[in-house]
């Protein structure tokens, strides 16, 4: 019998190119603010950590 490959296999995350978001965020008139661009995945997780 085939083996059907299903998501629970192994689940890809979807990360997005930080530099397709600023220019569609340009398109709408909106920018991101200085300080968020400066930060790591790391830093962020411990400063919204609950």
């Amino acid at each position: 019998m085939k083996r059907t490959k299903n998501s629970s296999d192994k689940q890809e995350r979807f990360v997005p190119n930080i530099e397709n978001f600023k220019t569609s965020l340009g398109y709408e008139g909106l920018k991101m603010k200085e300080s968020f661009e400066k930060q790591s995945i790391a830093s962020l997780k411990r400063k919204y950590a609950k």
